[in-house]
Formats: C-alpha cells, sequence, structure tokens
C-alpha cells in the first residue's frame, strides 16, 4: 500500500543513507513492499555488507481491506483470520538473504537492548497500545545524530495521535522530509529521556493538548501537510465528540484548503466519507467505552478554538487579497 514516492524514499535512505552502524527495521511489512526498498537499499550499499532487514508483522488478515488487498494485488483469496505469511515470503523472495522476519504479535516482541537502530521504518502503530509498544521498545534504541524515523501512516486521518506524539517528541527530532505521500521522515538529534517515552505512550494527553500539538506540527510541516493534519484534527474531533461536531471541522478544513487534486487530501476526504466515531475509538483503545470522556475544558476549549477558525477564515482571503493588491 505504499505510494511510489515511498517506495523511492526507503531505498534512497537504505541505500545513501544507512551507514552500517545500526538495524534496519521494518514495524508492519505486511506483503513486503517496505521490506523489498529497504533490502534494494542493503544490496545496493557497499556500507552495508552482512547486514539486513528485520521485518515484523502478524501476517494475520485483520481488516477486511487487508482482505481485499489481497485479493486484488495478487489474486490470493484470504478468509478474515487467516495468514498471508505465504504471499510475503513469495513476493520478497528475490531478497530472501537480506531479511529476518519476526512473526507475531508486536505487543509480544522484543528488540535487544544492546542493539541499536538506524533506519526505523513504522507502519504498525494502528492502536495506542502498539504505538506506545515502538516508543518504548524501539525508540529507546535510537542513536542520537544518526538514527532515523520513518512514520508511515503520519497524515493518515486515524492516526490523529502520531503527530501528536511526535510535537511531545520534537525537542529532540528535526524533520528531514515533510512529506513523502502519507509519511514523513525525522532525525534523533538528542536522547529521549525515557520517563518522556513512558509518558508518550500512555497517551494521557487531553483534548485540548492533542489539538494543540496538532496545530504545531501543522506548522512544522508546512504545506500540503499542513491541510492534511486538518483532517486528522477533524478525526480528533470525531473521536472525541462524536460525528455532528466532526462533519461540522470536515466543512470548515474543506473551505480553507487549496489541495481538490491533491492524491493524499482525496484519500483523506475518501476516508473521512465513512467516519464513525464508535469504530475509532474502538480501534484505539480495543473498546469504545475505554476512552476517557471529554472534560468541560475540552469542550469549552473546541467551542473557542471553532469560532477562532471560523473568523481566521474569514479575515484571511481579504487579507491576502489586501497583500497582494
Amino acid at each position: 500500500m505504499l505510494g511510489l514516492e515511498e517506495r523511492k524514499l526507503l531505498y534512497q535512505l537504505a541505500r545513501y543513507t544507512y551507514t552500517g552502524e545500526g538495524a534496519v527495521v521494518d514495524l508492519g511489512s505486511f506483503c513486503g513492499a517496505s521490506t523489498c526498498c529497504l533490502a534494494a537499499g542493503l544490496r545496493d550499499n557497499p556500507r552495508a555488507a552482512g547486514r539486513h532487514v528485520d521485518a515484523y508483522d502478524s501476517f494475520i488478515a485483520s481488516e477486511p481491506y487487508l482482505v481485499d488487498f489481497v485479493r486484488t494485488q495478487f489474486g490470493d483469496e484470504l478468509e478474515m483470520g487467516q495468514s498471508f505469511a505465504a504471499i510475503f515470503r513469495r513476493a520478497t523472495s528475490e531478497f530472501a538473504d537480506l531479511i529476518k522476519v519476526h512473526t507475531g504479535d508486536l505487543l509480544e516482541q522484543s528488540w535487544p537492548s544492546d542493539k541499536p537502530i538506524e533506519i526505523l521504518f513504522v507502519d504498525v502503530a494502528k492502536t495506542l497500545a502498539l504505538s506506545g509498544k515502538v516508543l518504548t521498545e524501539f525508540f529507546e534504541q535510537l542513536t542520537p545524530g544518526k538514527s532515523i524515523v520513518i512514520h508511515q501512516d503520519f497524515y493518515h486521518p486515524t492516526a490523529f495521535y502520531l503527530p501528536v506524539v511526535m510535537d511531545f517528541l520534537m525537542d529532540h527530532f528535526t524533520i528531514i522530509e515533510a512529506g513523502r505521500d502519507w509519511s514523513v521522515v525525522f532525525r534523533l538529534e538528542t536522547p529521549i529521556p525515557r520517563e518522556k517515552l513512558q509518558t508518550a505512550s500512555q497517551y494521557n494527553f487531553s483534548f485540548a493538548q492533542q489539538q494543540a500539538g496538532l496545530r504545531r506540527m501543522m506548522r512544522r510541516v508546512g504545506m500540503p501537510g499542513s491541510d492534511y493534519l486538518r483532517l486528522s484534527e477533524c478525526a480528533a474531533i470525531g473521536t472525541h465528540f462524536g460525528e455532528q461536531r466532526f462533519q461540522s471541522a470536515l466543512a470548515a478544513a474543506i473551505r480553507r484548503s487549496r489541495l481538490e487534486t491533491d492524491r493524499v487530501w482525496s484519500d483523506g476526504l475518501a476516508w473521512c466519507s465513512d467516519f464513525k466515531a464508535s469504530r475509532i475509538r474502538t480501534r484505539l483503545y480495543g473498546a469504545a467505552s475505554l476512552m476517557p470522556p471529554p472534560t468541560s475544558f475540552d469542550k469549552a476549549h473546541l467551542m473557542l478554538s471553532a469560532i477562532l477558525s471560523e473568523v481566521a477564515a474569514r479575515i484571511m482571503p481579504g487579507f491576502k487579497q489586501r497583500l497582494t493588491g
């Protein structure tokens, strides 16, 4: 499910940026596109002799879209709950000697504490629990000044918590690529205290803190990423306050956007057309009832931010016109 630019990115990082000093880890290999791109880069990198890609996935079709993808792209009929490990091995057979496969639930996996990670591709943080596992198990092994983190779902509305978490950790990272399809690339600059990773992994941020983090990240990534993250903000609003609030926020985001022909924006809108708050709550927390309800402060904050956004949207066109004149 990777875009062409994301595939190029992974190859280029493994081929030209990778020094061979740490591991290359693919979290969420699915049918092997990301694994193949990383492995091809290692194959062509003279500094990567003896190195391999550590590929992690449950290789279980746990979502209907996975079943549909396998059928349309590979022609294999797959049932929900069935393994697609054989498809992965077939698709990656050209690079089999450059791949070490780790099969199973990531929540039950571990990474050696004495093994630094140089390239970390994250396409597995589909729930808050998995995102927390990535932070506590793999981020701790990143090397300051060297390690690269690629968040593949960074601009997907479902994963609005990823930009929130990365905003919380931005004292320690720089953005080196603000948009390759859905992906954003970070380099670790300074060590992250273990306590800070623990806080990020627990994700006990109020709605007000989450929205503030999303908006700071909008400024950091610039266009078109800031408009992509407006859809993430809509999803955060809907997840906390329900479908009606989501639709109001989405209408405002569409009015402000200038990305009508942008593929990532269009795909994000297509996802938003089928938004269900209870489904996202269940996916993130395991059960919708486990999500903490918004506080009175959160509700007041949402109302105020909606008013300010509407005022800004009304003022900005005239302001821009005066600047142009």
